[in-house]
């Protein structure tokens, strides 16, 4: 099934689209609540933002599609994701708006020419009429900009059944992006995290590289808008499956055509630090097309990666996105590789270890479809990890797909039923859960949104019910926003015939003060039978 998938895959990876676009000026909101089925985010102001407008995050100085809007109050956005990735309470979106006088033209869905575009270069349509942004509409972003997020938080949690659940941790985070020093060509980012429990920290100090992460550390300089290299530790969004980068990146770009050259090593996998041993180095080939109001944009790259310079992977990476269908996002990739070693004898042979699909369809303001399918074979390094590759092991096929569709039959009503599926040969039977959620995002006189949920879980070990209902209000006056919730989970484990059931009750207050701070407060308590439990998160987050 992989291998007919990626040949479907390859046949159409390198057809052509487009795409075309609008907008004037950018307003800055960030996520204020995350319910398993919308993010919600707060803006000064939502005036020029409307219904399925696209909302943007920047990333290594790129503006990148992440959420649709789905409902919008005064101050307030819900959205839901664009696809999955991770994100958390205080993160910062864009969204892009015409201040024109008003027109009889009706603002449509933006539609994204290259999920990577710097800021200059995006475009938004407006039905027949184009206007393409200048340099000097977004000053405000570009030029000398010092941005940055620190944040710190407090993870306890405490039981009543054993002193090894009783434990506290710490979490430190930075991130900050200097955009063209001195307002020349040179740019610095990172993003660093520092995680651990405070019973191990006496383990912390002998390596803190143990709790100390860093993502990205990197200097870029921009010789033209054509030409650009990158030096440090670094996460390329275009080759972004190759993961992060010890070293130097060239990328040259002409007519529809970006070409790239990297070297460097990967990080250490035990703690994430520099390891020159793990030598890679590749190539990538992108081009982005595009006709009428849609786009076309496929990368293919080549990458070895190498242990005491013997040969450790060696693959093809292939990546594609496109809306060459009105109101449909297409993202795809795939991974194939070319090296394979069996009892001490090497061979240059082709196999799909990887396809990736993620659709997203939104015919209506009141409806929207998202479909994933992923399969994927286990990633064998030769040298890194021997004693799984000595003898000849069955690298068998996992195979799954998720389906969500939303429906908004009224106004502030939204419904939602979703259902998963994953399966490989050494299971029994496959896994499987589905379910739904009901929301009102405006309740009458109390001015607050309403969430139920319901997800049902089989598969060889277990299988379970989670009943969720959660109730959330924005306070303007205090510019905060506070929600309550309450959770039943019914879990069955077949084998050993136990069973666990878990009672929860949840509660957030996220406050914003001084403009450039942040305080959240968490609490989930979780009463069995016999055993409770209870978790605090206090986050402090500031702007700078």
């Amino acid at each position: 099934m992989i291998n007919k998938l990626t040949l479907i895959f390859l046949i159409t990876f390198f057809f052509n689209s487009s795409y075309q676009a609008q907008s004037r000026e950018i307003l800055e909101g960030k996520v204020s609540y995350i319910s398993p089925q919308l993010i919600y985010l707060k803006f000064e102001s939502t005036e020029g933002i409307e219904i399925n407008d696209t909302l943007f995050q920047k990333i290594n100085g790129k503006f990148q599609p992440r959420l649709i809007v789905k409902f919008i109050s005064s101050v307030s956005l819900s959205c839901e994701k664009l696809f999955d990735f991770n994100l958390k309470v205080g993160d910062l979106f864009f969204a892009f708006i015409n201040t024109n006088e008003k027109t009889d033209i009706d603002k449509g869905p933006i539609s994204i020419t290259n999920q990577n575009q710097d800021a200059d270069s995006l475009k938004f349509t407006k039905q027949n009429d184009e206007i393409k942004i200048s340099s000097g509409d977004l000053k405000p972003l570009r030029g000398n900009h010092f941005s940055g997020r620190y944040t710190i938080q407090s993870y306890s949690n405490l039981s009543n059944f054993s002193s090894l659940n009783n434990y506290q941790s710490w979490r430190h985070s930075l991130r900050f992006d200097y955009e063209e020093i001195g307002y020349s060509g040179l740019s610095l980012s990172s993003y660093s995290i520092f995680s651990y429990r405070t019973r191990e920290w006496n383990n912390i100090k002998r390596n803190y590289f143990n709790a100390l992460k860093v993502y990205d550390f990197h200097l870029k300089y921009e010789f033209s808008p054509n030409f650009q290299i990158w030096l440090g530790r670094f996460l390329n969004p275009k080759i972004s499956n190759i993961s992060t980068v010890d070293g130097l990146m060239f990328e040259t770009k002409f007519n529809t055509f970006s070409i790239g050259i990297v070297g460097g090593s990967r990080p250490d996998w035990k703690d994430f630090t520099f390891n020159p041993e793990l030598l890679e180095y590749g190539v990538y080939v992108s081009k982005q097309d595009s006709f009428s109001n849609s786009y076309m944009k496929n990368t293919i790259s080549f990458f070895q990666q190498m242990n005491n310079s013997k040969t450790d992977r060696r693959y093809l990476y292939l990546q594609h996105s496109s809306n060459f269908i009105k109101n449909m996002n297409l993202f795809a990739s795939s991974e194939i590789d070319l090296f394979k070693k069996e009892m001490g004898i090497e061979k240059n042979q082709l196999s799909f270890t990887s396809v990736f699909a993620s659709l997203g369809y939104y015919p209506l303001r009141e409806l929207s479809f998202n479909f994933n399918y992923d399969a994927r074979k286990n990633v064998i390094y030769y040298e890194t990890f021997k004693s799984l590759t000595d003898s000849i092991i069955e690298n068998e096929t996992r195979q799954g797909f998720q389906f969500r569709t939303s429906i908004r039959p009224f106004k502030y009503l939204i419904t939602s039923v979703f259902f998963g599926y994953r399966y490989k040969k050494s299971d029994l039977k496959p896994s499987r859960n589905f379910g739904g959620t009901i929301s009102y995002t405006l309740l009458p006189f109390v001015e607050s949104g309403i969430n139920f949920s319901y997800n049902k879980l089989i598969s060889n070990y277990v299988e379970g019910d989670v009943y969720s209902a959660y109730i959330s209000k924005t306070i303007y006056s205090l510019d905060s926003d506070i929600t309550v919730g309450y959770r039943i989970i019914k879990y069955k484990f077949p084998v050993s015939q136990n069973s666990f059931n878990e009672n929860a009750v949840l509660l957030d207050y996220n406050i914003n003060f001084l403009k450039m701070l942040s305080l959240t407060l968490s609490y989930e308590g979780s009463f069995e039978s016999k055993r409770t439990s209870s978790r605090f998160l206090i986050g402090i987050s500031s702007r700078f």
